[in-house]
């Protein structure tokens, strides 16, 4: 049985952090990844790993480690999307793609998982069974995970058994890593397009005035969480975009809000979903409009499987140090398509944990930054939960 591993080779950890680099200097949005999949194949051909998709999900790439002896196959998977927005970080290496970062770790996160390749690539006599690699795109629109699954990721060249990922974690410091059984909550964009009727400002009896509709439906949501839900269940409601007419002396037609519903309970969701409908259409029947109301899937909440869940957490103890094992102290509203490749989808059981970074900007924001620090314990964890769940004497 391969012992797990404490440090990693200074010349695979040097390179990795050039690649990292690299990619935070040259970001790119939801499928559109193509020089960064393009990076990741040629590291994964370096390290002697099979590519055994290119393109899959229109720039996914899923690499396959076949070691000495039969065994289980076990997936680690990286995001590879950036963000549009402007960095703000003055750092040597910031962002050359006017408009776009990666604001939320992914250049981290493909390293990372390029680190373990090259990691475990070394180790495979010492292993049985495989390790496949994910690097999906499109995590930033909800879509890449469940693109992939429906491609067939988790079954391509072989079945995968389990699957485990990391995400940044600004909160907690390099070298932590943090657990919770619900890491991530479940999401609903939505949008509300309200129909009125338009005349000069000057007149405003002659309108059904949808800014003032509008206006009134963005009020009546906030009593959608204080008194439609339990107050020891968590929920958000949030209206994040009102897009209505174009001069100060003019009432428009219409007008459109757009906003995201977040959930952690199964049962929340669907009495949040049906309140929102039901409000929207409430208040805007009540003042003389009609509105048209778009609530999409989102993405499913991400739910750990236990028993996975407390792998990582031993492995988390040797590999850095029970101390730095924290358990969250507080639910996350956050969504992460992780969840498209668990069981609760229909798919396997898997584990997510978080990822402290050296930085403290919150992840989405102009000056958030992976850094450098949290590279090796990255690489550790991935590689050593890998291993922990491939070897011989696991019964996870």
């Amino acid at each position: 049985m391969a012992e797990i591993i404490k440090s990693i080779d200074p010349d695979i950890l040097d390179r990795i952090r050039q690649i990292r680099e690299d990619l935070h200097q040259h970001p790119e949005l939801a499928f559109r990844e193509k020089r960064t999949a393009a990076i990741v194949v040629e590291q994964l051909t370096k390290a002697s790993i099979e590519i055994v998709a290119e393109g899959m999900a229109t720039t996914g790439v899923v690499g396959l480690l076949r070691t000495s002896r039969p065994g289980r196959c076990v997936a680690l998977r990286a995001d590879m999307d950036a963000l549009p927005v402007e960095e703000e970080t003055q750092l040597a290496y910031q962002s050359q793609n006017p408009g776009v970062m990666h604001a939320c770790g992914h250049d981290g996160h493909c390293a990372v998982l390029l680190g373990a390749a090259k990691v475990l690539a070394g180790m495979r006599d010492s292993l049985c069974g495989s390790v496949k690699f994910i690097f999906q795109p499109g995590e930033e629109k909800s879509e890449g995970a469940r693109l992939m699954v429906e491609a067939g990721v988790l079954t391509c060249s072989q079945a995968v058994q389990a699957i485990f990922g990391l995400h940044a974690r600004p909160q907690i410091q390099a070298g932590q890593i943090e657990l919770d059984v619900i890491p991530n909550a479940a999401t609903n964009p939505f949008q509300i397009r309200i129909k009125g009727q338009g005349t000069h400002a000057a007149y405003p009896h002659q309108a059904c005035d949808p800014i003032a509709i509008g206006s009134q439906i963005v009020c009546a949501l906030q009593q959608v969480v204080s008194r439609r839900v339990a107050p020891y269940e968590a929920a958000v409601v949030t209206v994040g975009a009102f897009q209505a007419g174009s001069r100060g002396n003019i009432i428009p037609d219409q007008a459109i809000l757009k906003g995201t519903i977040r959930t952690r309970q199964p049962a929340v969701q669907k009495t949040v979903v049906a309140a929102v409908r039901s409000t929207a259409t409430g208040v805007a029947r009540a003042m003389g409009a009609e509105c048209e109301i778009e609530i999409e899937p989102g993405t499913p909440r991400l739910r750990n499987d236990e028993k996975l869940l407390e792998l990582v957490r031993q492995v988390g103890a040797e590999t850095l140090g029970a101390e730095d094992v924290l358990e969250a102290s507080m639910a996350t509203m956050g969504g992460e398509d992780f969840s498209q490749y668990l069981e609760e989808q229909g798919g396997v059981p898997g584990c997510m944990f978080r990822l402290g970074v050296e930085t403290d900007a919150p992840i989405h924001t102009a000056k958030f930054d992976f850094g450098q620090a949290a590279l090796e314990p990255g690489i550790l964890m991935m590689s050593n939960v890998a291993i922990r769940y491939l070897s011989d004497d696991n019964q996870v």
